[in-house]
């Protein structure tokens, strides 16, 4: 072989070494997947979980409430009384019984933290590191409680012949489940009721769909924001929403808390007031909302607490947060 074949050769060598070395190995690829998915970070979250035979939470995604399981039972059936969901801002839980009430766990950490709440062992009424039980709703309809008013009663959403509960969505970003509700006997009415609840990582709410069957007229929705320890009751408009929510030292521990519940405008009727001695309800300001047959019915409710964002001490701050 000449001097000039042999330069020829050690080229070709060279330019193969050097494409072959460029290529991505299989299992670089997987090495750089792997490093994408544990850089995902969850900001959402749904607890549901039952007590089994062992005295144990095990945690599933669906579950059919036990016909007799009408009033709060404890120790509780399911961790924090029924389904709980979170974002890193915030967290809620339902008493997933007659009650069917919705309470505010106030977070002062970022992290999910709702697996390890509402265990025998943890007492979420007092203060820990990562937040607590803000709220008393005693009677009342919490934050965000669902009622019906008809022909100028209210009716409280109580005890069903079936009530299901599943979890829809579950992802870094968002979170739904459903509840199911067949056979509720209201007002002289055989009802239906899908109760869809979402939240979203970045925001101070959550987000429900009510859809009711069996409606026959004379039918509205009230959303409730408790009144224990509040007097007033503000209203606003913002873009396509109407709101109505309260601000102040209302807490469980005198801590600042800010509630609001919204509506499309196209669906606001009318906000009112429920006594500290109403039945079923009582202390409540409520936000009335139109209902028809069959069709959905949305609104949120938005929870800002203090100690969790120390700005929202202020009324302004938190009525900037509300959508």
């Amino acid at each position: 072989m000449n001097r000039f074949a042999s330069l020829a050769l050690l080229c070709t060598c060279g330019l193969a070494l050097l494409f072959f070395s460029c290529e991505s190995s299989p299992d670089a690829s997987a090495t750089e997947s792997e490093t994408d998915t544990e850089a995902i970070v969850q900001r959402t979250n749904i607890r549901l979980a039952k007590r089994n035979a062992n005295d144990e939470f095990v945690e599933g995604t669906s579950f059919t409430r036990a016909p007799d399981h009408i009033e709060q039972i404890m120790p509780a059936i399911y961790q924090n009384e029924g389904p709980a969901w979170e974002n890193e801002n915030i967290a809620f839980r339902m008493y997933w019984d007659r009650r069917n009430g919705i309470d505010i766990h106030g977070k002062k950490v970022r992290d999910m933290v709702l697996d390890t709440v509402g265990l025998d062992r943890n007492n979420y009424h007092k203060m820990s590191d990562w937040g607590m039980d803000v709220l008393k709703a005693g009677n009342s309809l919490g934050a965000g409680t669902i009622a019906l008013m008809i022909d100028g009663e209210v009716h409280r959403i109580g005890d069903a012949r079936e009530e299901k509960v599943r979890i829809t969505e579950e992802t870094a970003e968002r979170s739904g489940f459903l509840l199911e509700y067949r056979g509720l006997e209201i007002a002289g009415r055989t009802l239906d009721l899908d109760w869809a609840i979402s939240i979203e990582a970045g925001t101070h709410h959550y987000e429900s769909e009510v859809t009711f069957r069996g409606l026959t007229g004379g039918e509205s929705l009230l959303i409730g924001i408790v009144n224990l320890h509040s007097d007033t009751l503000y209203t606003l408009e913002k873009e396509d929403r109407f709101i109505a929510y309260t601000h102040g030292p209302q807490a469980e521990g005198e801590y600042f808390l800010g509630m609001a519940a919204s509506v499309d405008k196209s669906l606001y009727l009318n906000t009112g007031e429920l006594a500290p001695d109403a039945q079923p309800v009582s202390s409540t300001y409520y936000l009335e909302a139109k209902l028809a047959e069959g069709k959905t019915t949305s609104y949120r409710f938005t929870a800002g607490w203090a100690p969790g964002h120390p700005a929202f001490k202020d009324r302004e701050a938190f009525s900037q947060v509300i959508r």
